[in-house]
């Protein structure tokens, strides 16, 4: 049971303190309140884009 808890926490702790480029370049422009609203539109909107065009091949 330790087990699976301990690989859970690290998967979930890897997932969340690794901060890629684009992560960094949406929090960067959010700190600065540099088109706050505008960046993190295209990126969730480009993400989608991509996931969707990765799942149906």
């Amino acid at each position: 049971m330790l087990l699976i808890f301990l690989k859970g926490f690290g998967t979930g702790s890897g997932l969340i303190i690794a901060i890629g480029a684009q992560n960094a370049f949406v929090l960067n422009h959010g700190v600065r309140k540099n088109h706050y609203i505008l960046i993190p539109l295209i990126c969730t909107i480009c993400d989608a884009l991509l996931i969707t065009l990765g799942v149906t091949g």
